[in-house]
């Protein structure tokens, strides 16, 4: 397997796996505790490598392109509730506050 092929595999999975941590972030951001910041940790590291590992795939051409699209696809709606978030706090909201405490 090519180098740009395993980049654009890779990058569908880091970006499944920065949707989902998004998910479980938003789940557990309630509880400020040690799984929390893992979690929001983890979100950040999959995001980064989804718009790392999908820029160096669609550099290229390839059948593969679409996984790499895909990736960056879920890494930029992580981006995006990073925004949503960090403006809502700016605004005076408390995002971490919606989903009901615990």
């Amino acid at each position: 397997m090519d180098t740009a092929r395993r980049a654009a595999r890779s990058s569908a999975l880091a970006g499944l796996a920065s949707a989902a941590l998004l998910g479980a972030s938003i789940a557990w951001a309630h509880h400020w505790d040690a799984r929390a910041d893992a979690l929001v940790a983890g979100w950040g590291a999959a995001t980064l490598a989804a718009l790392v590992l999908s820029t160096l795939a669609l550099r290229t051409t390839g059948p593969w392109r679409g996984s790499a699209k895909l990736g960056l696809a879920l890494a930029i709606v992580s981006l995006l509730a990073l925004a949503v978030a960090g403006l809502s706090a700016a605004a005076g909201a408390d995002p971490s506050g919606m989903c009901g405490g615990g």
